[in-house]
């Protein structure tokens, strides 16, 4: 049986050389979006890895007025899941 896998990103908006937001967006299967602010990003990335994610990719900088950082994650959807 294939793996399916469940996402999520870790984004931090910065404009003029300030962080904005923080938050965590969760995709899931049946198409619901969650949005989880977050308030330290070191804190959320430890407990992404506790929970299982893997980080996959990254967009952005935290350098300049890019707009900010994008991390992205995955990790396998539970068989026994409800999902």
């Amino acid at each position: 049986m294939q793996t399916q896998w469940e996402y999520c990103e870790l984004r931090l908006d910065i404009a003029s050389g300030v962080m904005h937001n923080q938050y965590i967006s969760f995709y899931r299967v049946n198409g619901q979006t969650e949005e989880v602010k977050i308030t330290s990003r070191e804190n959320a990335i430890a407990r992404l890895g506790a929970e299982g994610w893997e980080m996959i990719g990254t967009a952005g900088s935290l350098m300049g007025d890019g707009g900010g950082l994008l991390i992205f994650f995955k990790r396998p959807i539970s068989q026994t899941s409800d999902e």
